[in-house]
């Protein structure tokens, strides 16, 4: 029967294949990798990227910056926004269904009796495939945390920890310190690390120690600052570059970029690139709803994944640079810390659209509204997303329509942008 199924037929059978969303251990995926004859120590060169923020920009980068080098970089990163094979790129670009279904059945094969959870069923097919696609690189995202996620079956040659927040608190532990441990899980002994976070806990810094690996921090052992509206430098190991700005719009994205120049400098001897190539990688660099600006008719949207407080506080940033009035189409999962995340916000919005999205991890009415109580801006209130988008498209008090919350948020915004620009 698996034979004849499309994708969309494979996405649902993992959907119920696992009584867990979430269930953090190495032990289910490495059994069904050593099946599937995937080693700890592939012939290509990874790269593992783990944080809080920063690491699908980080990981865009790095594959760009890869990619025009000449070298065949295979891309894994999640979530998705509009389509699953999003997750897994060759060169940039997402692979086709048929490569995907060739995975899963390949994965299907090798579970037996051991069910995978939906996220780790994607990091074999990914890693399956990079390795059947002949990839020279692969560059592995951090779903969730880093000791027990998935990708961590695989010894990494280089380590990248973009910056660390509380996050997921339930799974990570409720403090820095706590998450710094998990998040430092992904470090192997002696391999080349970079942390990108200026103040990064000290149980990651002492994990590093511990294995030996010679840390390159950010503001000890490389900086950067501005230089104009399309320049910046970088400075660190005797080595000063002037580069274009990213693609990614923020100036958060350049604590991001400078991270990934560390590691990539760190890397030259394996992997060489010039500095030329790192200038255009970092200009082609591009992942979905980050600071994404779309248009409606004469409307201007905006959409971000910001979805915690670290995250939220960069887009601010962003937003500090804007004359124009913002309203906001919010929401977010009930796990997340909405009430850092509005605090931070509710200088910059003048009107909210509010409603909850259609996913069982979804903030609910009546939460959203416990937490809106206290705020003095105005508030509009919808049963469904889909219809908040549409109230805000019509105010005319807005320069620019702000969709945020969480990554499913920004999913459905973009669906209902691309519909309005098709008809």
């Amino acid at each position: 029967m698996q034979a004849n199924w499309a994708l969309t037929d494979w996405l649902a059978f993992q959907d119920v294949m696992h009584r867990q969303v979430i269930d953090l251990s190495l032990d289910r995926i490495t059994e069904v990798a050593q099946r599937l004859n995937l080693s700890a120590h592939p012939s290509s060169t990874t790269i593992t990227v783990g944080g809080t923020n920063g690491k699908g920009s980080s990981t865009a980068m790095l594959s760009a910056i890869y990619q025009d080098a000449g070298y065949r970089v295979g891309w894994y990163s999640s979530p998705h926004l509009m389509r699953y094979n999003e997750r897994v790129r060759i060169n940039g670009e997402p692979v086709c269904d048929a490569l995907l279904i060739a995975a899963f059945q390949a994965i299907h094969a090798a579970c037996q009796d051991t069910t995978l959870t939906v996220f780790e069923w994607g990091t074999l097919a990914a890693i399956w495939l990079f390795r059947q696609q002949s990839c020279d690189i692969q560059i592995l995202e951090v779903g969730l945390g880093g000791r027990l996620d998935a990708v961590n079956i695989v010894d990494a040659d280089a380590t990248l920890i973009t910056t660390i927040d509380i996050d997921h608190t339930a799974l990570l532990g409720n403090t820095r310190e706590a998450i710094g441990y998990e998040k430092a899980g992904i470090f192997r002994r002696h391999q080349h690390a970079v942390c990108a976070d200026a103040k990064p806990p000290e149980s990651l810094l002492k994990h590093a120690s511990s294995l030996e690996i010679n840390l390159k921090r950010s503001g000890i052992d490389y900086q950067w600052q501005v230089l104009s509206d399309d320049t910046w430098q970088w400075q660190g190991e005797a080595i000063t570059l002037t580069l274009p700005k990213p693609a990614l719009k923020g100036s958060f994205q350049l604590a991001n970029a400078s991270g990934v120049v560390m590691l990539v400098l760190q890397m030259m001897t394996r992997l060489p690139v010039t500095q030329e190539q790192i200038a255009l990688g970092l200009q082609k660099g591009r992942i979905l709803g980050r600071l994404e600006q779309r248009q409606i008719l004469t409307k201007t949207w905006l959409l971000d994944v910001a979805h915690n407080p670290q995250s939220v506080l960069a887009l601010t940033d962003y937003l500090a640079s804007l004359s124009q009035p913002i309203v906001a189409v919010f929401s977010a999962l009930a796990e997340k810390d909405i009430q850092g995340m509005l605090a931070l916000i509710k200088p910059y919005i003048d009107v909210w659209y509010i409603a909850p999205v259609n996913n069982p991890r979804a903030a609910s009415m009546a939460q959203l509204k416990t937490l809106f109580t206290d705020m003095q801006q105005v508030q509009y209130w919808f049963d469904d997303i889909q219809h908040a988008f549409v109230a805000a498209q019509t105010d005319e008090r807005a320069g620019i329509r702000l969709v945020f919350g969480s990554f499913l948020t920004v999913e459905q915004g973009l669906l209902w942008i691309d519909a309005q620009q098709q008809q």
